[in-house]
């Protein structure tokens, strides 16, 4: 588990089983760059829920790798089916699809 933050991030908003979430910039690498684990805040509560989202990818062969971490983030998809954090290292880029909620 490596930890890193990416302040591009923090504030981006994405949406997962009817629910908006707030991205803090905070983000773990899991799974040898295979899963995204980024820190989120529930905007629809008034609490504010805790939450971690992961982001994952199916191909670990195309993910980052955890030895070079910097600010990589690029942007997010938004479709009606899936939410996507896309990377980017160098010339490639990198598409982790939304794939699963934990609360904190």
């Amino acid at each position: 588990m490596v930890e890193t933050h990416w302040d591009d991030l923090r504030g981006r908003t994405v949406r997962f089983n009817g629910d908006r979430w707030e991205l803090t910039g905070d983000v773990e690498l899991r799974q040898s760059g295979a899963l995204l684990a980024l820190d989120a805040r529930k905007l629809d509560d008034i609490r504010h829920e805790a939450a971690v989202l992961h982001f994952g990818v199916a191909d670990t062969a195309q993910s980052l790798n955890p030895g070079s971490l910097g600010d990589h983030f690029d942007s997010i998809e938004q479709s009606p089916d899936a939410e996507r954090l896309v990377v980017t290292e160098g010339a490639r880029r990198y598409r982790y699809e939304l794939q699963r909620l934990e609360t904190a």
